[in-house]
């Protein structure tokens, strides 16, 4: 097994320091411990019923069903799962028979509610297009069933796509007590960083101009693409820069990562090569990148509309191909060959004197896909099952459709092809698969990925040659086992600052940077506990075993 980066998760939540006090007292689940489910012991041998088969299959001799509470985007069709050959095949194979009740996400939440309420539970969840509160059901309620010794017991596939990572790409599961109470869904790469810098080289071409190296060489470029007409139609139409405030991919904090400050993208926080937690807004490359931009846009140079203007808007303005530079998840991606791939290229971003561009490195990480509840009878048959959902032509077949209209293996290397083109009217089941789970290496492995990721990954490999991809992913964040209490009042800090960082985006846009306005913007977050929360993520990153 290669090396993983995260050996362990820890049972860190009463060596957290909690920003408000203890959590909720824990409830008692029949036939579970208290706020755990299941004892291992008990769970990796209850419910296995006469004729149950340890491998191979049918998984029983006997006739079982099973019910499963399966949440649906609200695009999917409530086609009855059970019509289809894919479900039909996998009953056959494993003798087990399973009972549908679909929920769209829209309801999810309250009719989830309800059924734990009621006492009344399904055997199995599956949804990735509707949350579980793990802490809630799991460690506190019990009404969850901890896994880790169930896959690791039953699940095979799953088992052996993990152990075929340099990382643990479950890691992030465990909950505030270090057990994992779900089964992981993740269609993965192995390098990811999520902004990409673009640069019109049709313009630079058109212009004479060399590719900019420097960030004074860019804003000259820039002023060049305002005032040269470099998409010759006579009219000063062109736009050097396209962005907005607030947006993914084509707002300012995506151009933070070029002044060194490679920020969360749902947190203004990150982890610096030393494994701290930093605040991103009181950071001197956050004033650097506000600075330039207020440049731009008194010169004119940045979409006069940025802080105005919403994504939907950006997204129209860059599929004109009138646009000289700007970021973007990737091209090719977007629809954009004809007015934007053909001319942009992948730029290296640049910085100020004295500084590096830092991107964000994001992990390929699953979140939970799969529950089993604590009322569950036939543990050993369920976790077959699931693991028997994601063997390869099953798993691709509930994911593009059935082999021959959806996919079908390549003569010349033996690899899966996806056939369709457009997966929205195959993705009848399961939304996009609550249980498609292909990691980097396993995925590289037997799929022949799309162009849009073959484009991705290039451009990813290009940004981690050149060093400019940052040390620790800001996703151990999101891993942190904090408890429930913890993690909602950090996300109400987080809403504090949020709100607070945009209102200050646009103003220092629009008016300029002081001393003053700067140290009463960074002044401010005194006022929001800012220390506190900051300890509370890093006693957490502490606990981890991050490499």
């Amino acid at each position: 097994m290669k090396k993983r980066i995260l050996a362990t998760m820890l049972a860190a939540a009463m060596a957290v320091t909690s920003l408000a006090g203890c959590g909720a007292k824990r409830g008692e689940g029949a036939g579970t411990t208290e706020g755990g489910g299941q004892t291992a012991a008990e769970s990796t041998t209850a419910g296995a019923a006469g004729g149950f088969n340890e491998s191979g299959y049918p998984i029983v001799n006997e006739p079982l069903t099973l019910n499963v509470m399966l949440g649906i985007r609200n695009m999917d069709s409530m086609i009855e799962p059970n019509d289809m050959k894919v479900i039909q095949d996998l009953e056959a194979k494993t003798g087990i028979h399973i009972e549908w009740e679909m929920i769209k996400e829209s309801d999810w939440d309250t009719k989830l509610n309800l059924r734990f309420a009621s006492g009344e539970y399904p055997d199995i969840i599956l949804s990735t297009s509707g949350k579980v509160d793990v802490e809630e059901y799991g460690v506190t309620q019990g009404l969850l069933l901890p896994l880790d010794d169930l896959t690791a017991q039953y699940m095979p596939v799953y088992t052996e796509r993990i152990e075929g990572e340099d990382t643990d790409p479950t890691a992030g599961m465990a909950a505030s007590d270090g057990k994992k109470y779900g089964i992981g869904n993740l269609v993965g790469q192995n390098i990811n960083t999520q902004a990409h810098y673009f640069i019109n080289q049709t313009w630079l071409d058109q212009l004479g101009l060399p590719m900019p190296t420097t960030l004074e060489e860019l804003t000259e470029t820039l002023r060049a693409f305002k005032n040269g007409d470099p998409n010759g139609n006579g009219e000063a139409d062109e736009i050097p820069v396209e962005m907005d405030l607030t947006s993914n991919y084509y707002g300012v904090r995506w151009m933070l990562p070029m002044f060194g400050v490679p920020v969360d993208p749902l947190k203004w926080i990150y982890i610096d090569n030393d494994k701290k937690v930093q605040f991103a807004a009181n950071q001197e490359g956050f004033r650097q990148c506000l600075e330039w931009l207020h440049l731009l846009y008194e010169e004119g140079l940045v979409d006069a509309e940025i802080l105005s203007q919403d994504v939907n808007a950006v997204q129209t303005k860059l599929a004109g191909g009138n646009a000289g530079f700007f970021t973007a998840w990737r091209l090719t991606a977007k629809g954009w060959d004809d007015g934007v791939a053909k001319d942009c290229v992948l730029y290296m971003p640049a910085a100020p004197e004295g500084s590096k561009p830092c991107l964000a490195r994001y992990l390929e990480v699953a979140k939970n896909g799969a529950y089993v509840t604590s009322t569950n009878q036939h543990l050993p048959e369920t976790m077959r099952w699931l693991d028997a959902l994601l063997e390869t032509e099953t798993m691709f077949s509930m994911y593009y459709g059935a082999e021959g209209p959806g996919w079908e293996y390549n003569k010349e290397n033996g690899k899966i092809d996806s056939v369709v083109t457009d997966t929205s009217g195959t993705l009848d089941f399961l939304g996009s698969n609550a249980l498609f789970f292909a990691p980097g290496s396993y995925i590289g492995e037997v799929f022949n990925m799309a162009q849009q990721r073959i484009e991705k990954t290039e451009y990813c490999q290009i940004y981690e040659e050149a060093g400019i991809i940052q040390k620790y992913s800001d996703d151990y964040l999101g891993m942190a086992p904090l408890t429930s209490e913890q993690h909602q009042n950090c996300l109400l800090i987080e809403t504090d600052i949020d709100n607070a960082v945009k209102e200050y985006m646009a103003r220092f846009i629009s008016e300029g940077i002081t001393d003053d306005s700067w140290n009463a913007f960074v002044s401010m977050f005194d006022g929001m506990k800012i220390n506190d929360y900051l300890k509370v993520y890093q006693d957490a990153i502490d606990q981890m075993d991050i490499k």
